[in-house]
């Protein structure tokens, strides 16, 4: 049975808040601030290492759980959440067979840690050394308190399904949407309050939210999250995290992809194309490609950007969000 399935790993949202490293002090709002900050490293590392999205996805899964069972304040036994990124990230690559040399790994981590992708490092560097250290130390820990359970059921593929059964997969502006709806998820703790299943239902209505998209109900006339098994409430949820995760901006970035992501069941409702035939949006798009019968497992990062804080500091390579990305995309078309 896939981890995803598992109670284990799901949690009330009292419970992330009494997760071991705010037990131990740090506040919410920073806790939150050093997860996010642990999945972004991962994200640049993997894209250094042109890793699948769906292993950097894996990796944040690893990292969010880690720190459900492990506390991030180092003055109190805890473990600095760049140190568990880089193993995350390690032992996704096993996991998803997509397996990156030690020493490429290592180098990736070394630069990213030290915010220059120009560094020069290799195994006669002391900071290669120990990042190598830290990565195999911390696997073996990662694993006990994973308890091995790291088989996961990743929204991503769950989504393609989803836009099959719903016969909307060829419509390329809203399966973008939704896929970097999963993308910005992994930095949050959405992972750690549903299963896979209602994430990916969360990731098509916000996409039919944006783009002002309705899609089709099913033959009997029900709405097509039923056709799904989505329930109204957790996928209003799943949007109202991101919107909150993004409102408090934790990573300080100068775009929130989610500002008028305010949702609702009124708001869901009028996502239904109650009419029969295709959506809006596959009417207005008849030559949207279809993804040419590569199942989303095998879809590379995108193309990444430079990105500044408020600050004026370059944060590294990163994706863009889900709004720019989108009118950078119809504005090439």
């Amino acid at each position: 049975m896939a981890a995803d399935e598992s109670s284990q790993w799901l949690f009330t949202e009292d419970e992330v808040l009494s997760a071991p490293s705010i037990i131990d002090g740090l506040s919410p709002t920073e806790e939150r601030c050093r997860r996010a900050k642990g999945v972004n490293f991962i994200l640049q590392a993997g894209i250094m290492l042109k890793l699948p999205q769906l292993t950097l996805a894996t990796a944040a899964v690893f990292f969010q759980r880690f720190y459900m069972r492990k506390s991030m304040v180092p003055e109190k036994m805890g473990v600095h959440h760049y140190n568990i990124a880089a193993t995350a990230l390690f032992l996704a690559t096993k996991t998803e067979e997509n397996c990156r040399k030690t020493k490429e790994i290592v180098i990736a981590v070394a630069k990213v840690a030290q915010k220059n992708a120009s560094l020069i490092i290799d195994d006669q560097s002391k900071e290669y050394w120990r990042w190598r250290d830290s990565i195999l130390l911390y696997e073996e820990v990662m694993l006990e308190l994973l308890t091995f359970d790291v088989v996961l059921q990743s929204p991503y593929t769950i989504l393609y399904d989803q836009l099959q059964k719903l016969r909307i997969e060829y419509i390329k502006p809203l399966r973008n949407v939704a896929w970097a709806f999963l993308n910005d998820s992994s930095l949050t703790t959405l992972c750690l309050l549903m299963p896979a299943k209602d994430i990916a239902i969360g990731a098509i209505y916000f996409a039919a939210k944006f783009l002002n998209d309705t899609i089709p109900d099913d033959e009997n006339g029900n709405p097509w999250w039923e056709l799904l098994g989505g329930e109204p409430d957790k996928i209003v949820r799943a949007v109202g995290i991101l919107a909150e995760f993004w409102s408090d901006n934790p990573l300080k970035r100068t775009e929130n992809p989610y500002g008028e992501a305010a949702s609702s069941g009124d708001d869901l409702d009028r996502t239904r194309g109650r009419s029969e035939g295709a959506s809006s949006m596959a009417l207005s798009s008849p030559d949207a490609p279809s993804m040419n019968g590569v199942e989303p497992k095998n879809e590379q990062v995108s193309t990444p950007t430079k990105r500044k804080n408020e600050n004026g500091e370059e944060e590294g390579l990163v994706e863009e969000p889900a709004s720019k990305r989108q009118k950078s995309e119809d504005h090439s078309q």
